[in-house]
């Protein structure tokens, strides 16, 4: 007689079939860090561009000219914030996510 057989947790069936591996929580917060960062910049972009006056660059139209510029906007904030050389707004906010975390949990282990 053998002894027990250990059968796969559901996570390696659903990992074997295709299935993504759900995010750790420092994943997500560091995802939504990151994207509010872009989003603040994004927002101060556009701020910023209607005090400019219009180059003609993106054409004379104001819808197709607003769209590109919109556009623009968001890719350089987007591209700013993911590659972590944004303003060290996402930084500050997950130090400040795991400092309330570790006041609502005061049982854990202080991080090294």
């Amino acid at each position: 007689m053998s002894g027990p057989v250990a059968l796969p947790t559901v996570d390696a069936v659903a990992l074997g079939q295709g299935a993504e591996r759900v995010p750790a929580a420092t994943d997500k917060t560091d995802k939504a860090a990151q994207q509010f960062e872009g989003m603040v910049m994004s927002l101060l972009f556009q701020s910023m561009r209607k005090t400019v006056q219009p180059s003609g660059l993106f054409g004379d139209s104001g819808q197709s000219r607003s769209t590109y510029e919109y556009l623009l906007d968001q890719a350089v904030a987007d591209k700013a914030a993911s590659s972590g050389k944004g303003w060290g707004l996402a930084d500050r906010l997950k130090e400040a996510w795991s400092r309330e975390d570790a006041s609502k949990n005061p049982k854990a282990l202080p991080k090294g």
